[in-house]
């Protein structure tokens, strides 16, 4: 029997899920509803669209959902070290608004995030971090990050408005498949990078057309 490519690409997803249970994890989306998936099936959501996607490019990597709606960001803090097991080389982190919505004062939600990213940091894991879903907030963001050699994305890299569900808020699945795509070029640069340099710290990333360049 033949397969096809949507039905093939279907099965690599669920592989990578039913893997992540017990396998050690190469990339983790730590974050809250938006990357659990509210709305949408599981394989639906962005981080198996990545991981069909890095799949279809020819790599073995697979991407583990680490969402769970409603959390903050000190939620994700407390439970880093569960959702980043042995094997992790990159987390993909997500979060900020249901801490804005709570009344959490902005330093706050930098201090957590920060502490997220050098624990990280210690265990040589490459962070990437989101924009804080305001645009405003993405200068905050790239400083946090660049202050603990992590890489930053826009806010609309890893949320997209274009494409919401009927709440008006969490994205549909053509949301995160939009998603998956802008982050495949970031995800694909830093596993380069990594397969190159195991274990060395790349202290000046930046965003640019290609994925991730390195600065002189």
């Amino acid at each position: 029997m033949i397969l096809s490519a949507r039905v093939l690409a279907g099965l690599l997803v669920l592989a990578s899920v039913l893997m992540s249970g017990d396998a050690d994890a190469q990339i983790v989306a730590l974050g809250n509803s938006n990357t659990e998936g509210v709305g949408v099936r599981p394989y639906e959501a962005y981080p198996a669209r990545l991981t069909a996607l890095l799949h279809a490019t020819g790599s073995a990597a697979w991407v583990v959902n680490a969402g769970v709606s409603g959390e903050t960001t000190s939620d994700m803090l407390a439970r880093l070290p569960a959702a980043t097991p042995a094997g992790t080389q990159i987390v993909i982190v997500q979060g900020g608004y249901n801490d804005r919505k709570s009344g959490t004062p902005p330093a706050a939600i930098i201090a957590n995030i920060e502490a997220i990213l050098a624990r990280l940091g210690a265990r040589g894991i490459r962070g990437v971090v989101c924009g804080f879903f305001d645009p405003g907030w993405d200068a905050v963001g790239a400083a946090v990050a660049a202050r603990h050699r992590a890489v930053f994305v826009p806010g609309d890299t890893c949320y997209d408005a274009t494409h919401r569900a009927l709440d008006g808020l969490h994205m549909n699945a053509v949301g995160h498949q939009v998603v998956a795509l802008r982050l495949l070029p970031v995800v694909q640069r830093l596993l380069a990078l990594a397969e190159r340099h195991p274990g060395a710290r790349f202290s000046r990333l930046r965003l640019s057309g290609q994925g991730l360049s390195r600065d002189r």
